[in-house]
């Protein structure tokens, strides 16, 4: 099945613009032309702002509306324990305080990372792969800058997959060096660490960049659309920063790293 309709009726982007439309606006337009089985697959894009929606609970902030869920649907579901997968409601029924399940939320999100990854195919499944990667690259590098421990950062992941023993085993050395092959993601970091918002910048152009140059040659494909999407994301959350958020969502992005 090809695209061309959906493909050709949405606006090439560019890092730095102003969407035309919205990641919500989008998806109802996904929603009239595409098969519930393609909305299946973008629905895991949802899903994560819902995962993320259960910590915004926790700290009794206004939820994102980019989720699957509004807010009245989203607590109906951790009373009823519905619509989450198992390991979402074992994680929140392990720990009795919500400081707690805080503190820990990157276990739930890892969690969410690989089982996504494991369904997911196509570009879907590169994105999943490639957020987690660099999520953990930008852990180990914002603890070693901190001096803090990268064990204990990285105490929910698989010690054997090949990201996280690369990271593990500089938890000793006076400087973070990247995985191979991520050589520019550690360059950025370097060239920005003196500024967390231009940091936080570059690494969304980073991630706008390499997401556009894998499904260039895909204009008719879910892989596009898919692509699209989280370039909408990218765009919406780099003109809703300030100069003041920029730190915080920085620091956010590591927290959320398991």
């Amino acid at each position: 099945m090809t695209y061309y309709y959906i493909s050709t009726a949405l606006t090439p982007l560019e890092y730095g613009d102003t969407p035309d439309m919205t990641f919500h606006f989008l998806f109802e337009k996904f929603k009239e032309n595409l098969s519930s089985s393609d909305m299946e697959q973008l629905g895991v894009l949802r899903k994560k702002f819902d995962l993320m929606n259960i910590k915004r609970l926790l700290r009794h902030e206004e939820i994102d509306n980019r989720g699957n869920l509004n807010q009245k649907e989203l607590e109906e579901a951790l009373i009823t324990e519905g619509y989450f997968d198992q390991y979402v409601f074992d994680f929140l029924n392990r720990y009795e305080e919500d400081a707690d399940k805080i503190l820990n939320f990157p276990e739930l999100l890892n969690r969410f990372f690989i089982d996504e990854e494991k369904k997911a195919k196509g570009f879907l499944k590169t994105l999943l792969g490639n957020q987690r990667k660099w999520r953990l690259i930008l852990t180990g590098y914002r603890t070693k800058k901190q001096k803090g421990d990268i064990s204990k950062q990285l105490s929910f992941e698989d010690p054997f997959d090949p990201t996280t023993a690369m990271i593990l085993s500089q938890k000793d050395s006076p400087h973070f060096e990247a995985p191979e092959g991520s050589e520019e993601l550690s360059e950025m970091l370097m060239a920005t660490k003196e500024s967390p918002m231009q940091q936080f910048r570059s690494f969304a152009e980073f991630r706008f960049r390499k997401i556009k140059e894998t499904v260039q040659d895909k204009i008719f494909s879910l892989d596009y659309l898919v692509a699209y999407a989280i370039q909408i994301v990218i765009l919406e959350d780099l003109h809703a920063l300030n100069k003041e958020e920029g730190e915080k969502v920085l620091n956010t992005i590591v927290k959320d790293t398991a």
